[in-house]
């Protein structure tokens, strides 16, 4: 065989095989399974720190802490002490 003719086998079979790679269906699969993968540790890292934020919360209102009830009453429920007028403005 010449140069040429073993050059263009080569290019052929390395073809092939990339095409039998790409195509196969487990190359398919574990590429759709790494994005899943990399989606679900975003989502994972999301929930860890609305838990962070919620546990915070959760200690502030077993402490008691009067500030910030009442500020989560005023701001979350619109409520207003006995005798109190509430002002809201437009933003």
């Amino acid at each position: 065989m010449t140069v040429l003719k073993k050059a263009k086998f080569l290019l052929i079979a390395l073809a092939v095989m990339a095409a039998v790679l790409l195509f196969n269906g487990s190359f398919l699969s574990l590429t759709h399974n790494i994005l899943e993968l990399k989606k679900l540790n975003a989502h994972s890292a999301a929930l860890d720190e609305e838990y962070k934020k919620l546990a915070e919360e959760y200690q502030k209102i077993q402490e008691g802490d009067t500030s910030y009830l009442q500020r989560m009453a005023r701001v979350k429920y619109n409520m207003v002490k006995p005798g109190e007028i509430e002002f809201r403005t437009a933003k």
